[in-house]
This record gives structure tokens, sequence and C-alpha cells, in this order.
């Protein structure tokens, strides 16, 4: 909690330094929710970016994803982040987004594997998804992403929601302090996260569900662009062992593409030279890698970024 409010309180000196001294030219927003890693990923984005780009970015904290996709895709804000799973399926309205296409969403870069699984208490003695039968589990709104990796990760070991208990989650922050409490047995966590150390802090130990080998087939069908990750390839976190298996897929910034071809490119100059000010927020950057920024190219991508990135020999796509 300490290390979080000292991040936002570098985000804000920084922004009323950049005010006073008349860096920034102009002043973007930054959709992002509240709590996990996805604010901890915007904080660290917002500091970064008005530092190094002379682009005041202000985070905007929004209930859930859902909610500010169409905001972005409207140019009412310009950036935005979300997994790469929940971008695809914005962009071609289906999944998460059935029937709400955000067909103005545009890629800015892919920043960091998202480590991510299911996890319990280390006393719970749950080690694999099949321990979660008629155990108390999250269940968020339908076509969420919560719901999605939920029914997934429990699809893995033939299970459905008719097998456990649910317990009706609004929300990631719910979730979280709902496994504190004991209302649950289990969360959706990121490997590294200020969230999974809050956790381990308040609970004792804790233990990321391990997949088994062959399982990325089955998560892929409801979370595209989704792969397995060992344990031995992945940062130090708490919950994590040598023989753990979690899933990763990509975490991407987007923008409106109404956004001015400039401003993209700033902003990708600014992540491309930030990693030091990016890796020194958490452990959750620790896999940054500014040569990878444009990886990732099954979605169109915003032209401004696409110049940047032939600008520095780093981009594949067409």
């Amino acid at each position: 909690m300490l290390k979080r409010l000292m991040m936002k309180v570098a985000v804000a000196g920084t922004l009323s330094a950049a005010v006073a001294t008349g860096v920034c030219a102009q002043t973007v927003g930054l959709a992002t929710t509240k709590g996990g890693a996805t604010e901890q990923i915007a904080t660290a984005l917002a500091k970064t970016i008005t530092e190094k780009a002379g682009v005041m970015v202000r985070p905007q904290v929004m209930a859930n994803t859902s909610q500010y996709l169409p905001l972005v895709d409207a140019g009412r804000v310009e950036f935005g982040i979300a997994n790469f799973p929940q971008t695809a399926y914005a962009i071609s309205g289906t999944g998460m987004s059935e029937g709400q296409p955000s067909p103005n969403l545009r890629m800015v870069a892919s920043l960091i594997p998202f480590n991510a699984g299911l996890m319990a208490t280390e006393k719970s003695g749950m080690k694999t998804m099949a321990d979660l039968k008629g155990k108390k589990v999250p269940r968020f709104p339908a076509n969420s992403l919560g719901d999605f990796i939920i029914r997934a990760s429990l699809q893995t070991a033939g299970l459905t929601y008719d097998d456990v208990t649910s317990v009706p989650i609004a929300n990631f922050p719910a979730m979280f302090q709902a496994l504190k409490d004991g209302q649950t047995d289990v969360t959706i966590a990121t490997a590294g996260s200020q969230s999974v150390l809050d956790i381990e802090a308040s609970v004792g130990g804790v233990t990321f569900l391990t997949y088994k080998d062959g399982d990325e087939a089955v998560l892929d069908t409801l979370l595209p662009g989704t792969a397995l990750k060992k344990g031995t390839q992945l940062p130090k976190s708490p919950g994590i062992s040598a023989d753990t298996n979690i899933f990763f897929y990509d975490y991407t910034l987007f923008a409106s593409a109404s956004v001015p071809d400039e401003t993209v490119a700033k902003v990708a100059k600014a992540l491309y030279e930030g990693k030091e000010s990016l890796q020194a927020a958490g452990p959750i950057w620790s896999e940054f890698d500014p040569a990878k920024l444009a990886h990732v190219t099954k979605l169109e991508y915003h032209p401004g970024a696409v110049a940047f990135y032939k600008s520095v020999g780093i981009w594949s796509g067409k």
C-alpha cells in the first residue's frame, strides 16, 4: 500500500512540475480501471510518458474496461489500456464486446506479457484447477473479463459454475478483498503485481494454481492470444514455484484513431526510451522490452506508432 501511495505521489509531482515549467504542450487522458495491476500499469505509464514526451497524461479511472472502450473509440478519451483478448474482442465486437464493436481503436504498443492465473491461500492446500470443485469461486457479471478467466480456468479441469459455489463479485478490487475476508477461496491475480503483495501480507502464504500442459488450447477458446508459462520463465513473485504453470497474454496500450499521429509517435518514443523509468515502477515491468513494443501485429496499429517503430527498426508488420 505504501509503495502504491509513493508511486501516485510521484506521478502527481511529475504532473505538477510539468505544469509549473510549461513543459507539457498538451494533456491527454489514459483510461484505466481502479485497483489491481491495470491501475498500477496506468500509473507507471502516466509518469513515464509525461516525463519523457512532453505530453501530460492524466489517468481516467473508471469502473471497468467495457465502460471506457466506447469512449476511446469515440475519441472522448485519447488512450486506454487492456489485455490483448479484451482489445481484440472490442475491435471485432465479439466475445466480451458482443454486439458492441469499437472499430476506431488502434494499437500503440504491446507493453508487457501479463502473467496471470488463479491464486489461493497456501493454507487452503489447493494446487490445481481440479481442486476448485466445491470451492467458493468469484462470479463476475456475464461477458466481463473476470467471467471469461474463471470460466476458461474451470473448463481446463472439466468444470463449470455448477461444480463450484458461485460468489457474486462486482469488480477486481472487491474480488481481492473477498479472498482476504474468506468469502472466496480463490482470486484472479497477476504475478508480481501489488495486489498479490497486498494479499500475501493479509493472509500469509499464497499459491498460484497450476494449469497442466495442453490447457493453453482450452484457454485460447475464450481468451484469444493466451499461452502458458512455467515458473522458471516467470519473474519472482509470491505464490510462484518452479513447477507452477500460469497463463499469459500481452497487455496493450491503444488509442483512438482520431488522436494526431504526432502525439502517438511521442508516446511510442517515450515508451521506447522509458525502460528504466517503467521498470522502477515495480516487478510487473521486469519483462518490459522496448524492442517488443510492436511484436504483436494481429491488430491494426495507429499510423503515428507505425512511423516511429519503423524509424527505430522494430516494426515487423505490413
